[in-house]
């Protein structure tokens, strides 16, 4: 009787195989997935959202009198600020604008010349030689990572040969993108009265240049750089003015300004990894009217990677 009994028992499988084959092989792919599913699932990790890290309030570093904004730039969360509305002198930050508007006006291999006028701007970076000829991607890196004012004037002095006002353009550039606290008087940002921003609207600029201005980023990342006149025959090797591009793997890129009446100026993005995903938290970090930028910059941006880093 019981070895009867183990004969049914042994032949269950067979006999769904045989009578009734499709419930057999529905199990039978059920059991399967099952068994695979077991194999490979791993219970999802808790992980903090980009969010929380941002909800997290540990104070910030104590810069004096300097004016300064910490910011998220996906979300436009501002982390912290000081001094967030006062009018300041933008000093070379207005060349970011610059370089926008150049971007929006010229090929990158579109011919400039560049004059006497041009070369008697205020400083000398670039090493650009009146009369030299050069192609306006050439000329934007001079502009962006030497800082040159001479290469401000030199793109001034060719949109108005296109019959272009180019700070005028900047400025109607300002106000579409709603920096409604920023003036601009000329390409270079040297201290002139009517030449005016703050740290609220540099981070509105900051967001923009990340997001629809990545060729920008591409060159005020550079350390250093060499280009040429169209002839070959003038070179320039053009050094970075933002010495933290040395010190920090995950700048995004920066640009510095200084003036008497600004004092120093930086401003910087760092790309953050987040908890092993391919997001990232994005961060701007604008100091203005500073006597130690680099310093006051390092600072911030020590204490945005340690509330990272200790969250995730």
């Amino acid at each position: 009787m019981e070895n009867s009994k183990n004969k049914k028992r042994d032949g269950f499988f067979s006999y769904l195989a045989a009578e009734k084959p499709y419930f057999f092989w529905t199990l039978f792919v059920l059991s399967l997935g099952l068994v695979i599913f077991g194999i490979f699932w791993q219970p999802p990790e808790a992980k903090i959202s980009i969010d929380e890290i941002l909800e997290i309030t540990v104070p910030p570093p104590d810069l004096g009198f300097t004016s300064y904004l910490v910011g998220e730039i996906n979300s436009g969360k501002v982390l912290s600020k000081k001094n967030g509305e006062l009018h300041l002198f933008p000093a070379s930050l207005t060349k970011l604008m610059t370089g926008i508007i150049v971007l929006e006006n010229f090929a990158l291999d579109e011919e400039i010349t560049i004059s006497e006028q041009a070369i008697a701007m205020e400083g000398e970076e670039g090493g650009l030689v009146a009369g030299e000829k050069i192609r306006a991607g050439d000329l934007l890196k001079i502009l962006l990572i030497s800082s040159s004012n001479d290469a401000a004037k030199a793109f001034e002095e060719a949109l108005e040969k296109k019959g272009k006002d180019f700070t005028g353009l900047m400025n109607e550039k300002a106000r579409k993108l709603e920096l409604f606290n920023t003036a601009f008087f000329d390409a270079s940002g040297l201290d002139r009265q009517g030449n005016f921003t703050t740290i609220e609207d540099l981070f509105i600029l900051s967001r923009e240049i990340y997001n629809q201005y990545p060729y920008l980023g591409e060159i005020i990342r550079q350390k250093e750089a060499v280009v040429y006149s169209l002839d070959k025959q003038i070179t320039h090797q053009i050094e970075n003015t933002n010495i933290l591009l040395r010190e920090i793997d995950n700048l995004w890129g920066g640009k510095t300004g200084s003036t008497p009446e600004a004092k120093d100026c930086l401003m910087t993005i760092y790309e953050f990894p987040f908890s092993g995903k391919d997001d990232k938290i994005v961060i701007s970090i604008i100091v203005l009217n500073s006597s130690d930028r680099f310093g006051d910059t390092m600072k911030l941006y020590n204490w945005v990677k340690d509330i990272i880093e200790k969250i995730q």
